[in-house]
């Protein structure tokens, strides 16, 4: 007995495709499909508790200096600071899985003096943290948020002074902010 071999052409994968894209479409149009609502993304409902810091540093958490660099870079398009957090006594969530809803909630803004407008976005991170060495009941975002400043001219913010907030919820529903000033300071 002879194996059987299927030969698929350029043209039977691109009609496959397209009546997989069709099928998509027709579910995602049709009245038997419902958005679930994910209700508000911020602020969220919760109880003071635990602590959260402010902090820098790409992967390894470092207190915020009193001058912040902006960091410009090929790989991104526009000028950014790392803004990194690390917090006290709140459940760190699963670091390996951003979709893990006991992830804690983080949110990240900075506001500039000068500017009418906060930099940073208005619906938190769902990120794990992991534990610092020797620090029980103490963990570090697993990396820092790049907080961009999209089109704001770095002559507009270089040398000013800015809020950075972190606020966190747990999913025991507590919550912690931290604020700090530091001096924003664009590359030569």
């Amino acid at each position: 007995m002879r194996p059987r071999v299927l030969l698929v052409t350029r043209g039977a994968r691109l009609a496959r495709g397209a009546l997989g894209a069709g099928v998509l479409l027709a579910a995602c149009g049709s009245p038997a499909h419902t958005a679930v609502d994910a209700g508000p993304c911020w602020p969220l409902s919760a109880t003071p508790g635990g602590q959260v810091e402010v902090g820098t540093g790409d992967v390894t958490f470092e207190p915020l200096p009193a001058t912040l660099d902006i960091i410009t870079s090929s790989v991104q398009s526009d000028p950014f600071v790392l803004v990194h957090a690390r917090i006290h006594d709140l459940p760190p969530g699963n670091p390996q899985d951003i979709l893990d809803p006991h992830n804690p909630k983080t949110k990240i803004s900075l506001v500039v003096n000068g500017l009418t407008f906060p930099i940073g976005v208005d619906c938190p991170a769902s990120r794990g943290y992991v534990a610092v060495p020797g620090m029980p009941g103490v963990f570090d975002m697993d990396q820092a948020i790049h907080v961009g400043f999209f089109d704001t001219p770095l002559d507009q913010v270089s040398g000013m002074q800015a809020r950075i907030t972190v606020e966190v919820v747990g999913s025991d529903g507590h919550y912690a902010k931290d604020e700090k000033l530091a001096t924003l300071m664009a590359p030569p």
